[in-house]
């Protein structure tokens, strides 16, 4: 993505298949068989990942690249000992794959011998923050930690969809925050909001959305997660706080 660091860069199909060609080569040679056997779709919570963490940076960029640039491009899955399934490139995509719902392409390698010195489910999988975060990442950056923190506190993976959600069902969970407003970039992204039953929590973009009460707006777009339906604590602490709704005496200081 221009203006983006090498290390933000997302890998083409191109780049996929380059380097599925370089591992067979090495797979060859180091376990004595492997065997492309072609693109298949998995369910990504049945993967084995083999990275020991993930940039979260990162992560929120492909989230918001596969919602809303289009960005879809297969895994590299090696088949190996005891016929599981191990992920060797693209542990990104796996977790936001995981998080939609939706079934992952992987472009798939046999090596009957392959057992990695590595291997952790999505949940074990941890995240760090890099120092070099680019300004446009950082509302992304805090909306997949805000859901990492979670999944790890409930052991429990998250489902994420896009909802476009009348501001009349929204309930805050602090108390109005009068001061200025957040950084221009952050407008960009959507609010993160816990459905619960039928009950919408904003977790974060209130001032984002207090925009919209102050100009008559009915409607925001936003990010929806749940924890397996779980009342999460956060939520408790918000009804204790009384603030039921978003209406102009809250989005102007209460």
């Amino acid at each position: 993505m221009q203006g983006l660091s090498d290390r933000l860069r997302l890998a083409s199909r191109r780049d996929v298949e380059l380097r599925v060609r370089d591992l067979l080569h090495f797979y060859s040679k180091e376990y004595g068989s492997a065997i492309f056997v072609g693109e298949r779709t998995y369910t990504p919570r049945s993967l084995v990942l083999t990275q020991g963490f993930i940039e979260s940076d990162k992560l929120g960029l492909v989230l918001r690249s596969v919602l809303f640039g289009m960005y879809q491009v297969p895994i590299i899955v090696v088949t190996g000992l005891g016929g599981l399934h191990y992920v060797v490139d693209g542990h990104h995509r796996v977790i936001v794959y995981a998080w939609l719902g939706w079934r992952i392409p992987g472009l798939t390698i046999l090596v009957p011998k392959y057992r990695p010195k590595l291997a952790k489910s999505i949940i074990e999988l941890d995240s760090v923050n890099p120092v070099d975060t680019p300004q446009e990442l950082i509302c992304w950056r805090h909306i997949v930690n805000t859901v990492r923190f979670l999944e790890k506190q409930y052991n429990t993976l998250a489902r994420i969809w896009v909802e476009t959600i009348s501001i009349t069902l929204l309930k805050p969970t602090q108390p109005p925050i009068p001061g200025p407003e957040p950084h221009a970039l952050s407008l960009h992204c959507p609010p993160l909001i816990y459905k619960y039953n039928q009950e919408y929590f904003v977790i974060d973009g209130h001032h984002r959305i207090c925009r919209e009460v102050l100009s008559s707006g009915k409607e925001v777009k936003a990010l929806v997660f749940t924890i397996g339906n779980l009342e999460i604590g956060l939520l408790k602490t918000a009804r204790m706080l009384g603030y039921d709704e978003f209406n102009e005496k809250y989005c102007s200081g209460g």
